[in-house]
């Protein structure tokens, strides 16, 4: 009877440790079946995300996923730093990436696989950057009232000349990409802009502080333009294109636009480095960049992406080849990931003069 004892005993311990051990599983810590926390800015970009990625990933792998906003740098960073991540992945804008390589997982090319002949390759660029996963590509162009009288600005120098094209301007709350577009105005050439002579920049905003409009999110650049409470922008060209086939009266000028890009990233000391790198894999089929591209506008990172958006559409994007044509060049993101912080601090100042 002892021996029997001591084997239910046994036994017992035995299940409560399975029990435990699949609990665990059942909790998401590094188990069977984890849930992927996607983070994002929010609006008509996180829902794209949802419905033309994050949703199907689900109903093709079973791996489930929560896509919540907002991006926030300094909780991120502390997460990886304290290696506590809770956010698989989040949508970090290319120079936070570029400021910290050593944070992001190697891509594993076991799972993530693409003909590198097959990306987009912006002006500028002769290859993808190492261990980085393309993720969608936008501009920075000029927007336009098409039911104002006369012409529109054509260039950065139009831009900036409000005796030729007098009007409200709504540009962006922040010096990125807004001092490359000052400079070009100001005369400097795309291949001397880097670094950037960011006081020369200020000074050349100065000459048209009186007609600016400061937009602070994609929400607003709409607003202010279908308002008309301003009759130009600097823009994002996803948003403008969003509103133009809705019907509001905005087009935008491609001549000067100003490339930029991102990148698919998941922290190293992340719990689900490997169902990431599977939803990367599945986010790079053609047929789902082409999803996420119609929901959202920002540009496929694939060829065969783009070729499969139906052709009165592809005009809109940035990586259509004639827009890429057009552009005067891809912002230089090494830059930016050196002096980034200075520079907005800077910026801040002067726009809150």
């Amino acid at each position: 009877m002892k021996h029997v004892k001591k084997g239910r005993i046994a036994l017992a311990v035995a299940l409560a440790v399975v029990g435990g051990m699949l609990a665990g599983c059942a909790s998401g810590g590094g188990g069977a079946s984890p849930t992927l926390t996607l983070v994002t800015w929010g609006g008509s970009t996180q829902d794209g995300i949802k419905k033309a990625i994050a949703d199907p990933f689900t109903a093709s792998t079973g791996i489930k996923t929560r896509v919540t906003n907002p991006v926030d740098y300094g909780k991120y960073t502390a997460q990886i730093k304290n290696k506590q991540v809770t956010w698989d992945w989040a949508d970090a804008e290319a120079f936070f990436i570029y400021q910290h390589p050593d944070y992001w997982a190697p891509i594993d090319t076991s799972i993530v696989k693409v003909n590198p002949s097959d990306y987009i390759l912006l002006p500028g660029q002769k290859e993808v950057p190492a261990n980085l996963i393309p993720n969608g590509s936008y501009s920075f162009a000029i927007a336009y009232r098409t039911d104002a009288k006369g012409a529109h600005p054509q260039t950065w120098a139009d831009f900036f000349d409000t005796k030729k094209f007098p009007g409200k301007r709504a540009i962006y709350n922040s010096p990125y990409g807004m001092l490359e577009v000052a400079l070009i105005a100001d005369g400097v050439p795309f291949d001397q802009l880097y670094p950037l002579d960011v006081n020369r920049a200020l000074k050349k905003l100065d000459t048209i502080k009186d007609d600016l409009v400061f937009w602070n999110s994609g929400a607003e650049l709409q607003q202010a333009m279908v308002s008309g409470e301003a009759k130009y922008a600097f823009a994002w060209n996803n948003r403008i294109a969003d509103i133009e086939q809705k019907g509001e009266p905005v087009a935008l000028e491609w001549n000067q636009n100003l490339q930029d890009t991102g990148f698919l990233v998941t922290p190293k000391v992340g719990p689900h480095v490997k169902d990431m790198m599977k939803y990367f894999a599945f986010s790079l089929k053609p047929k789902i960049q082409r999803d996420y591209a119609l929901a959202t506008g920002y540009s496929p990172v694939l060829k065969s992406a783009m070729a499969e958006i139906p052709k009165d559409k592809q005009k809109y994007f940035n990586a259509y080849q004639p827009n890429l044509d057009k552009a005067i060049g891809t912002i230089n993101l090494q830059w930016w990931a050196d002096h980034y912080d200075s520079a907005t601090a800077t910026w801040a100042a002067w726009a809150g003069q």
